[in-house]
């Protein structure tokens, strides 16, 4: 009888560890880790040739340099006309692997990034933005930030607030994309469970805000558009900021990236997208 009993109590001491074992492991599912964000580039995908921007630049430099309309149009015939200033458009994709270590899968919630060109220089300008993603299927998604959006959890977490000063309008969101061609959009991407997944995000800076910036830069050219020549026109940026996940029971955390620095040179030939 005593046998039996001691059995039985070994079998029920086995099954509660079991249980507690299963509870441990259930509850480390779901607790959640954070997820790794690797910074890897910001190309250029979207800018006017050396060409279209030296012939808008030429006259309005020249102006400013204290020559006459009618001596800077002459000045800069060899350039050709000047184009719209719409048709300036500097566009960047910001590129970074996000890695899931979890066993369920994160949606990446926002995202913030803070642009400063020229940095260091006395035209430096900061531009920032925070990107708040969508529902899948979700009418009338535009990216837009609601209340509380892109707002720190820890204090080595660079929020929106960090940004407050940043010029309006310098720096615009287009959407995001995993790597693969698919068109930019502001819909919530997934990153699988165990799995590693590269992201793209594209924006754009406000054409006349960073003519604005240009336009001071090539002041130092003038000699060469007053002799008709084409002018290199190169933007180093630094660029940081953060990405906001769902990460199950931690609720919506933060990872930052950056800073990191690097410059765009407009190409001979126009990058249209």
């Amino acid at each position: 009888m005593r046998a039996k009993l001691g059995v039985l109590l070994v079998i029920a001491m086995m099954t509660t560890s079991c249980e507690l074992l299963q509870q441990v492991v259930d509850a480390q599912a779901t607790a959640g880790m954070l997820p790794g964000v690797t910074y890897e580039a910001a190309d250029l995908v979207e800018a006017p040739s050396r060409s279209a921007m030296s012939a808008w630049m030429c006259p309005r430099v020249l102006v400013d340099g204290g020559f006459s309309a009618s001596v800077a149009q002459v000045a800069c015939l060899p350039l050709g006309f000047a184009p719209p200033s719409a048709s300036l458009r500097v566009s960047f994709d910001l590129r970074f692997k996000v890695a899931n270590p979890n066993n369920f899968p994160i949606p990446v919630a926002q995202l913030l990034i803070a642009a400063k060109v020229f940095p260091g220089a006395g035209v430096q300008t900061l531009g920032a933005v925070c990107v708040q993603f969508c529902q899948p299927g979700q009418a009338g998604c535009t990216g837009q930030p609601g209340p509380g959006a892109c707002a720190a959890n820890g204090q080595d977490i660079r929020s929106a607030e960090d940004f407050r000063r940043a010029a309006a309008n310098l720096l615009l969101a287009t959407g995001i994309q995993a790597l693969g061609g698919q068109q930019p959009t502001f819909e919530m991407p997934q990153v699988m469970s165990g799995q590693e997944l590269t992201l793209v995000a594209r924006f754009s800076f406000g054409p006349e805000a960073l003519l604005a910036i240009l336009q001071k830069v090539a002041k130092q050219s003038l000699s060469q558009l007053q002799g008709g020549k084409k002018v290199v026109f190169s933007i180093p940026y630094d660029i940081e900021g953060s990405v906001w996940f769902d990460v199950g029971s931690l609720g919506r955390v933060a990872v930052g990236y950056g800073p990191a620095s690097g410059t765009w040179v407009l190409p001979d030939q126009a990058l249209v997208l």
